[in-house]
């Protein structure tokens, strides 16, 4: 039987042992009956994930092949277990949190286990296949999700999140900075610009929240025939910090296109029936009773700069590969595009 779009087969060097697996299911998890069925969901190569099937049951099995910095593997996978249980307690759409086992010996690695949520994941920001109602009514409930992340108080709920939140957006630029000073190959009149004016205009404004870092349509599992929101993917970045970033690194596809990922750019936004990147912003602006967003062209350069320093280490890295791939390739013209882009924001004009 074919699998569906979103799983493959477990890939070679995420394999474990089952049986193992299958057996410490039977003595941990209320209701587990074997047999189990073991398939990997595509892409997180870094956070690999599994959907388990048993009988009358589907799990969500999630491992990390990379710890978080300054933590291991265990750290990691407890201290993401212990997000996703307080994300759930405080109510927004989550699988329910099952298990965390940090005992490698049973996988290999420690691991935590979610209910599956049923539902339409959408890889392509444009939608294909829909109406200009659906889309619309799709792009509304993303905005109103995020809203609802960003309304959470870390610090009462006890949210065991990355970061500080107040010195959130010095860190990240300083830490892209350093990233991409590493990687660099080339000299970029913009990029070298914004490496000295983004440090100089963070804005001191100081919003926190809890951010998730990776707000993309594809990490999002809606609900299968209503536009609602049931699941919230890929915690792995999560950190109190600016919700703003958060936004302005959701709005990336309607300014940048990545090889590999879909793009808002160029699209008729009449008659798609997607907002514009105006008119999804003041939506999100009324969810969360904002009357507008002071700034934006900072947070816009900010997520653009962190855009064009990945696809710099993207480059570098297969750049060293001999010979690069046209896709490796492409990374080093994203670089110089993005940059641009970010420098017109805030000043104007190309290199």
């Amino acid at each position: 039987m074919a699998l569906p779009a979103e799983l493959m087969p477990v890939q070679p060097q995420h394999r474990f042992d089952e049986g193992m697996l299958s057996a410490y299911l039977q003595a941990n998890l209320a209701d587990f009956r074997p047999p189990l069925t073991v398939n990997q969901f595509k892409g997180g190569q870094a956070s690999p994930t599994f959907l388990l099937h048993s009988p009358g049951q589907n799990h969500v099995l999630r491992k990390r092949a990379v710890a978080k910095k300054g933590s291991t593997l265990v750290e990691s996978i407890d201290r993401d277990y212990a997000l996703i249980s307080a994300l759930h307690a405080a109510g927004l759409p989550m699988g329910q949190p099952k298990l965390v086992c940090l005992d490698e010996a049973v996988i290999g690695t420690p691991f935590y286990l979610l209910d599956y949520v049923q539902g339409r994941h959408f890889r392509d920001p444009n939608l294909p296949g829909m109406d200009a109602k659906q889309r619309h009514a799709i792009y509304e409930a993303m905005a109103r999700a995020m809203a609802q992340v960003h309304e959470l108080d870390p610090l009462a709920l006890g949210l065991p999140a990355n970061g500080t939140g107040s010195d959130y957006l010095s860190r990240q630029v300083a830490a892209l900075v350093q990233q991409y000073n590493a990687n660099r190959t080339e000299d970029i009149g913009a990029m070298t610009r914004l490496l000295d004016w983004l440090p100089a205009n963070v804005p001191q404004d100081g919003m926190t929240s809890l951010m998730h870092g990776n707000f993309r349509i594809d990490n999002l599992v809606f609900h299968p025939s209503e536009p609602r929101v049931v699941a919230l993917l890929d915690w792995d970045v999560a950190a109190v910090g600016h919700p703003l970033a958060d936004l302005a690194i959701n709005c990336m596809p309607y300014r940048v296109t990545i090889p590999g990922m879909g793009s808002l750019q160029g699209i008729d936004f009449i008659d798609t029936g997607i907002p514009g990147e105006h008119d999804y912003v003041a939506s999100y602006c009324t969810a969360r009773g904002l009357e507008g967003i002071a700034h934006w062209n900072f947070f816009l350069a900010f997520a653009l700069f962190r855009v064009a320093v990945m696809a710099q280490g993207i480059y570098k890295r297969g750049s060293e590969r001999a010979p690069a791939t046209p896709t490796v390739k492409a990374y080093a013209a994203v670089v110089r595009s993005v940059a641009n882009q970010a420098w017109n924001l805030v000043d104007g004009g190309d290199d």
